[in-house]
């Protein structure tokens, strides 16, 4: 089993000129409304793919919240949904020729120990995407395995949390990850990611090895690229592979994801 918790959201991805100064009004047109965030995504393109999954996240009975039911049912996604006055929105912005910026809002979530409770003790991977620290280690704690973002190495290495698996953007890491840091959180591998380039993934025992990317013929959008991607690479350490290897697979995911519109898996026919 591979539970994934984190923060849900419904995504309104809008498109604008240029990215407001303060005070300035800009015109824009909202793209779509979909359903969104790391845990959601990765969660959904693991459902796509037959994997045994579960989702912990919260959801209220709004309007957004049934947009998020609806959609986790169109892909087989078991969820157990964490109650929360209202769902969380995120607004994404794309200007013209320029990276997205994301705002995301949440009104009074659930306290930490009901997540913690939801979640339980599963044993199997845990792929935990909560931004506080203390949060995402506790959701965890019961894993066999222990899976999050590499934002986190700084911090976790510094707190003494312990993590197996690590994940996240080369961009998103400029220093990189340093091998002290993964030692100190006990980390076994640390994939980053670079986009068309592939990428590097690294383990105790070889240190920092290159994996490809897949050839994408027809790239339509690259939301929701890193989320499937760790879809994959969570499969390929579940069936026990080589961390390479699980980057094959995740590489293999992403590319799916970029010859369709949204981060979202296409629902089953």
């Amino acid at each position: 089993m591979i539970t994934v918790t984190g923060p849900s959201y419904l995504d309104v991805l809008m498109r604008v000129p240029h990215l407001a100064a303060e005070g300035e009004k800009v015109r824009g047109h909202v793209v779509r409304e979909s359903p969104g965030g790391g845990a959601m995504n990765t969660a959904a393109w693991l459902a796509a793919e037959g994997a045994e999954v579960r989702l912990v996240t919260p959801r209220a009975d709004d309007s957004e919240g049934l947009m998020l039911l609806e959609a986790c049912n169109s892909v087989g996604l078991f969820v157990h949904w964490v109650p929360c006055e209202r769902t969380a929105r995120a607004l994404v912005l794309v200007p013209g020729g320029g990276e997205r910026t994301i705002y995301t809002g949440h009104s009074n979530p659930p306290a930490d120990a009901e997540i913690v409770d939801a979640v339980g003790d599963e044993p199997g991977i845990t792929w935990s995407s909560w931004r506080d620290a203390d949060l995402r280690a506790a959701a965890a704690a019961g894993a066999t395995l222990r899976a999050t973002d590499t934002r986190a190495i700084a911090d976790d290495a510094a707190a003494g949390h312990r993590w197996d698996l690590y994940i996240g953007s080369a961009t998103e890491n400029p220093g990189g990850a340093g091998d002290d840091m993964l030692e100190a959180t006990g980390a076994r591998w640390c994939v980053l990611t670079e986009g068309a380039h592939g990428g590097r993934a690294w383990d105790a025992d070889h240190g920092w090895r290159r994996y490809d990317s897949v050839p994408v013929p027809g790239l339509v959008d690259t939301c929701g690229a890193g989320d499937s991607f760790n879809a994959g690479v969570l499969m390929g350490i579940a069936a026990g592979d080589d961390i390479l290897d699980a980057c094959a697979r995740g590489a293999e995911v992403a590319a799916q994801c970029l010859m369709q519109v949204g981060s979202f898996p296409m629902p089953r026919s």
